[in-house]
């Protein structure tokens, strides 16, 4: 059975500079990817492709009106802006958020090339957006993959930190139930659980976990949100190896802080205002 929505499929990260953020992400011990570059649409990226998703680093290389909002992000500082989800079809989510009332943008098509055993291919893509109104306290968008072969190389998913997976993303924001109509109709109702707190959403992979900020404290002691009003503040992030992430780490001279539970966390300062949750 084909479905609309798959779970997560990438995180995008807007960056004020890529060379700098690739250069940053590399010291938490992610194998980045080279840039590659968005034909016509003004921006570019580097990737760090892990077991069933990966990480977006994207940055504006050129202004046009597709982008203004990137640009206006980047110039901040950066930000986790967007979550893509993963489609067994664009033109299939396109009808299932229309039929929601979601109102999505038309299709965009575009490729990027991507050299793969020193040839150049191109890497094509159909996305869907949601509008700024309809959004759950985080930009999506629906990303369907024309050539999964030349994203999700294994030579790519070796990591020195170990790193396997989106564990989950979570959202600072005043009041989580505020996200929640949004949120049902791009999941469904069954989707949706809350607590004390705090609203967890399934996505169908990672989930999106919705915190106050008296919980956020909670949970990141010692780490505040950056950014102004409600927004995706921190990546979580599995490795295999606590132990070779910890090596890494001190090998790169990162600062890192542990949990009691054994978590491992990256200030936001350190990867684009963006605080990484590390976890076994």
């Amino acid at each position: 059975m084909q479905r609309a929505i798959k779970g997560i499929d990438h995180v995008m990260v807007i960056v004020p500079d890529l060379d700098q953020a690739a250069a940053a992400y590399a010291r938490l011990g992610f194998d980045v990817q080279p840039r590659g570059i968005h034909k016509g649409l003004g921006t570019a990226n580097n990737l760090m492709i892990l077991n069933e998703d990966y990480i977006e680093l994207l940055g504006v290389l050129e202004a046009q009106p597709s982008n203004l909002r990137y640009k206006e992000i980047g110039e901040q500082g950066g930000a986790l802006a967007n979550v893509a989800l993963g489609t067994d079809g664009a033109d299939l989510a396109h009808q299932a958020w229309t039929k929601a009332g979601l109102n999505p943008e038309p299709i965009i098509a575009f490729d990027r090339g991507v050299d793969i055993d020193g040839k150049q291919e191109r890497a094509a893509f159909r996305i869907v957006r949601l509008p700024h109104e309809a959004r759950p306290g985080v930009g999506l968008f629906v990303c369907d993959h024309l050539t999964p072969q030349f994203v999700y190389r294994p030579e790519w998913q070796r990591h020195p930190n170990t790193a396997t997976g989106i564990s989950h993303i979570t959202i600072v924001a005043a009041d989580p139930a505020h996200h929640r109509a949004a949120a049902e109709k791009v999941f469904g109702a069954d989707a949706i659980t809350t607590g004390d707190g705090e609203m967890i959403v399934a996505t169908g992979k990672a989930p999106f976990r919705y915190l106050t900020q008296a919980r956020f404290a909670q949970r990141y002691p010692g780490h505040k949100p950056v950014l102004p009003g409600d927004h995706a503040a921190v990546m979580g992030i599995k490795v295999r190896d606590m132990r070779a992430l910890k090596d890494c780490l001190a090998r790169n001279e990162v600062r890192s802080d542990g949990t009691t539970d054994g978590r491992v966390l990256i200030p936001a300062a350190t990867a684009a205002n963006v605080l990484i949750e590390f976890s076994a």
